[in-house]
């Protein structure tokens, strides 16, 4: 299994933790938050997060446009069919920040996984991982170190504040979206005056 290939420590930590599948159902469709320019706390200062609203829980996401150093292939350097894959793992968010998230596509329901948009999908699940890196459907658009999350009430008390600009979730901006501009972007689309 690609899981037994991880570092210990991102073992550990990623196996401590799991967020609920998807046999809930999102409360509300997805969105893309747009950090605003005086939002100053450095884990989110110029971000743009998808965010999904499961029903239970609050909202969560990954950041999408914080791209790291690391490689896939550097995290699982003893998984034979990754090793020729320079797949790039972005942060994620401040949370669980050792723990793996990833977007993929899949035709249908997928167990273990929350529906963004269509045939998109965002998990954490090791099994299914092993599924879609064994090549069987779909595929991994996208890996992530860690997710955000916000209690029940805590994310509509940020928006109401001004700390983030909402635009509808699209997969052209989640899938093709250089992250290098993405932010300057969506801002000046959120913040463009509509006559």
């Amino acid at each position: 299994m690609v899981r037994r290939s991880l570092p210990i420590a991102l073992l550990l930590v990623s196996l401590c933790w799991q967020l609920p599948s998807c046999a809930q159902e999102m409360a509300q469709e997805a969105v893309l938050l747009v950090a605003s320019p005086e939002l100053q706390d450095p884990n989110f200062a110029e971000s743009v997060v998808l965010v999904l609203f499961p029903r239970e829980g609050g909202p969560l996401g990954v950041i999408l446009n914080r791209p790291t150093r690391l490689m896939l292939k550097d995290a699982f350097p003893d998984e034979q069919n990754l090793r020729g894959r320079s797949d790039t793992v972005y942060f994620g968010g401040p949370v669980r920040p050792g723990g793996l998230m990833f977007l993929f596509r899949r035709e249908g329901a997928s167990e273990g996984a929350f529906p963004v948009l269509e045939d998109l999908y965002l998990s954490n699940n090791g099994t299914l991982l092993d599924t879609l890196l064994g090549g069987s459907e779909g595929g991994v658009q996208r890996y992530f170190l860690g997710y955000s999350g916000w209690a029940p009430v805590q994310l509509e008390v940020e928006v109401a504040s001004g700390a983030w600009h909402v635009l509808p979730a699209d997969r052209q901006t989640i899938l093709q979206m250089d992250p290098k501009v993405m932010w300057r972007e969506l801002l000046a689309r959120a913040t463009a005056v509509k006559t």
